[in-house]
């Protein structure tokens, strides 16, 4: 048996032992907590510290950017982002590089409300880790890793669902390396 080839496992994953559903619900928790600092203190809406926190790690950045890293609607990110100029947290010009773009970074007070908000969010952070001991939080982040590429491979396209399910389906198994995000629509007849 090929090395590299993953075993294929039995489909039997209940509910609370999804990876989605597991990283929903800690998601979820680690917002409404970090909502208290950046809702009550700044204003600021769950979309728009997820595009601030963005901004500011990967200024200056395009819309389209923003758009892909936060996995926002288009038009939910025009929302946010007006409201954030709006609040003199974000700047939006136009791209000296390519005058038909914007680029988007944060205004001086921006840095100040993205540095406090990062630095809860650290720390958050931090304290849910702290139950790991430094092997397990490499091999977590290995994993991660690893989970994240899958996930861009499989779960982004126009009907990337077909792929996997019509693949069970038709006894194809897990697809695992057998088709790339483009190939998944067409069918083989040999």
């Amino acid at each position: 048996m090929d090395k590299n080839r993953k075993k294929k496992r039995p489909i039997d994953f209940p509910l609370e032992r999804r990876t989605n559903y597991r990283f929903s619900v800690i998601s979820t928790w680690n917002m409404r907590c970090l909502a208290g600092l950046f809702t009550k203190k700044f204003g600021i809406t769950t979309a728009g510290w997820r595009l601030l926190s963005i901004i500011g790690r990967f200024e200056p950045i395009h819309p389209t950017r923003l758009a892909e890293l936060s996995t926002l609607d288009a038009d939910k990110v025009t929302r946010a982002a007006d409201r954030l100029v709006e609040a003199g947290l974000v700047d939006r010009r136009t791209d000296e590089e390519d005058r038909r773009r914007v680029v988007m970074r944060l205004t001086a007070r921006g840095r100040a409300v993205y540095a406090e908000i990062e630095r809860a969010g650290q720390l958050l952070e931090a304290e849910l880790v702290s139950v790991l001991t430094d092997d397990e939080l490499e091999a977590f982040y290995a994993a991660l890793t690893k989970l994240h590429a899958q996930a861009r491979e499989i779960f982004i396209g126009k009907d990337a669902w077909k792929r996997i399910v019509e693949g069970y389906e038709e006894g194809a198994g897990s697809g695992r390396g057998k088709r790339s995000r483009g190939e998944g629509a067409r069918r083989s007849t040999a």
